[in-house]
């Protein structure tokens, strides 16, 4: 993401986008913070049914054109010195929030162990769908969720 691309795309002029960007990752954060994704399900209090919602829900917006390029450049991004990592860990704890909320939910209604880790669980969760949707560009479906919440589940319940 550049000011010439975003100038070439919008038709304003790059002076305008640098007076109110002045660092690419400004704009960056500022692009990413306007594509926050729909993480608004019923949740049902069932720690495995709101596991599969959730994640379910978050395929889902993994798989929308938008979103998917949006991750892309932030992803590229991240990799460069400077504040770049900044928006893209910006970016993945406000996706990955929901989900941690119910991990944590679930571990204080004693569905899953105490001694579990909620950012490593989240990691176990959602790895798996992202490399599916993101990597392997295939259809994350309703059955793949059920299952890696399900091995998930079997793994750290307590």
């Amino acid at each position: 993401m550049t000011a010439l691309r975003v100038s070439q795309a919008t038709g304003i002029a790059r002076t305008t986008i640098y007076r109110h960007w002045p660092e690419r990752e400004d704009l960056l954060r500022e692009t990413v913070a306007m594509d926050e994704p729909d993480s608004h399900i019923a949740l049902t209090g069932n720690t495995r049914a709101d596991l599969i919602a959730m994640l379910g829900h978050m395929a889902e917006q993994v798989g929308k054109r938008r979103s998917a390029r949006m991750m892309a450049v932030a992803f590229e991004r991240a990799g460069y010195r400077g504040r770049a990592g900044g928006p893209h860990r910006e970016m993945v704890r406000k996706r990955m929030e929901p989900l941690r909320k119910i991990v944590e939910s679930g571990i204080a209604q004693g569905d899953l162990a105490a001694t579990l880790d909620a950012d490593a669980a989240v990691a176990q969760l959602a790895g798996p769908a992202f490399f599916r949707a993101v990597l392997m560009r295939q259809k994350v479906t309703a059955d793949f969720v059920a299952d890696t919440v399900d091995a998930f589940m079997a793994a750290h319940s307590a």
